[in-house]
């Protein structure tokens, strides 16, 4: 998900389109804390720079099930092994060296105080590091994905796989979607909570059959989804809640699973044959785990300061501005924690593959 784990190209080169997807994921991660710390939830929509604002918003939305498609495209048919299992370990590593440098910062800067046994606690339970409820979910992802692939080599023909993205889709991404309407609880909803393994089962689709979709498809369906939704929000409005968050726009609802497929159609299949690009993404795409978990960081400093609910007229600009920022600033530090723990990891298993 966050690290290529398998060179997955005929000439077993890096997936330079699993990078971009990456990428481009991190960046909705950004933009969409940036809607969530400058008031636009509660910002009042007159004229059709707030409709762009809006319509951008489901877009963003496809962030992190974007990395769940992915971890399922590049995992799927993945060797279960012990070897498996090591490729946890560059995660587990970063998340604990953020999880540290969020320790300081939390006591000095934020005036947080607990005991030494809390700060354990918070960090077993995913909590130190304010972004890494993701990573406890992963992990979990991670775990479950052998079972998962072996669901899915189970099936011999594409019908078959079908059934099974179909059925997982109906039980995850239907509850929400349904019962969201006037029509109330029609379709019970145990199983959504376990969304993430659908995206997973979708990632193993596109792996499997490598559908191709044109690119100008993608784009129109994403648009045309995405300002129907923001028509519909807009027209619910009220004084109470300016935001409405109906529709299914959630990671479990199927608007939004249909519109992060789409957007992995449109990455994909992104290439490039001039190896300073290449050589670029794979670098950024390295750190996206430590630049999400440690952006949390810059957010609270830019976004505290600068503060202010800005007028859709200025929201796009001023957020571009504002999501670079945070980018630039978390980069080094984040670079900084990706070495050392490659450095730790290439010390316990010497002259062994391991994630890149």
């Amino acid at each position: 998900m966050f690290k290529q784990t398998t060179p997955i190209n005929k000439n077993n080169t890096r997936d330079f389109g699993a990078d971009v997807v990456r990428i481009t994921a991190l960046f909705m991660v950004l933009w969409l804390h940036f809607y969530l710390r400058n008031g636009f939830y509660y910002t009042e929509i007159t004229d059709f720079s707030g409709f762009v604002a809006v319509m951008f918003r489901p877009i963003l939305m496809c962030c992190v099930p974007l990395f769940m498609i992915l971890t399922g495209y590049l995992k799927c048919g993945k060797k279960w092994d012990v070897h498996y299992y090591r490729s946890l370990l560059p995660i587990l590593l970063s998340y604990l060296f953020i999880s540290l440098i969020h320790l300081p910062y939390k006591i000095f800067f934020q005036d947080q105080h607990a005991s030494l046994g809390e700060w354990i606690l918070q960090i077993l339970r995913f909590d130190l590091a304010n972004y890494s409820w993701y990573v406890g979910m992963y992990i979990g992802l991670f775990l479950l994905s052998p079972l998962l692939n072996l669901l899915w080599s189970a099936c011999t023909s594409r019908k078959e796989h079908l059934a099974v993205v179909l059925t997982f889709a109906a039980l995850t991404f239907l509850p929400a979607t349904v019962n969201d309407t006037s029509l109330g609880n029609l379709i019970p909803a145990y199983f959504q909570s376990i969304y993430y393994a659908t995206y997973y089962i979708i990632g193993c689709y596109i792996r499997t059959y490598k559908p191709k979709v044109p690119k100008w498809i993608c784009v129109l369906f994403i648009l045309i989804t995405a300002a129907i939704l923001a028509w519909a929000n807009i027209s619910t409005r009220s004084e109470a809640a300016n935001y409405y968050k109906g529709f299914s726009t959630g990671y479990n609802g199927l608007i939004e699973g249909m519109m992060t497929t789409t957007c992995f159609l449109l990455l994909y299949s992104i290439n490039t044959k001039k190896e300073n690009v290449r050589k670029t993404a794979a670098h950024f795409s390295g750190i996206v785990l430590e630049i999400y978990l440690l952006s949390y960081i810059a957010d609270t400093n830019i976004y505290v300061t600068f503060y202010k609910q800005y007028p859709m007229s200025l929201y796009l600009p001023i957020g571009s501005l504002m999501v670079l920022a945070v980018f630039v600033l978390t980069y080094p530090l984040a670079l900084c924690v990706s070495k050392i723990s490659k450095r730790i990891i290439n010390q316990i298993f010497p002259n062994k593959n391991r994630s890149q």
